[in-house]
């Protein structure tokens, strides 16, 4: 089945001396066959090249470290809210279960 795509749009076949890190992309891409297989199911009309699974995993990629990185600020701004009234005079009200 993959070889019927390639020729169908051979406009993504790349002549391997351009670009080494072409090649070590798509050594990349399948490595995780869960992801092809997902897309290959999802998509099944629709061709995808080595080079748009990638560029889908980077977004992937992309979205999941903005994730940990507002997880991670946020954890840090409630301890710091936490720390904050436990250790102020300022404010006079109870926490519930103190």
């Amino acid at each position: 089945m993959e070889e019927l795509r390639l020729i169908a749009n051979p406009y993504h076949l790349k002549c391997q001396k351009e670009d080494d890190n072409y090649i070590n992309d798509i050594k990349e891409v399948k490595v995780n066959p869960t992801l092809d297989e997902y897309l290959n199911h999802k998509y099944k009309d629709i061709y995808l090249s080595d080079l748009n699974r990638k560029q889908i995993n980077v977004i992937i990629d992309n979205y999941i470290n903005e994730l940990i990185h507002l997880r991670t600020i946020n954890d840090v701004i409630n301890s710091i809210i936490e720390k904050v009234i436990e250790n102020s005079d300022k404010f006079d009200f109870c926490l519930p279960f103190d």
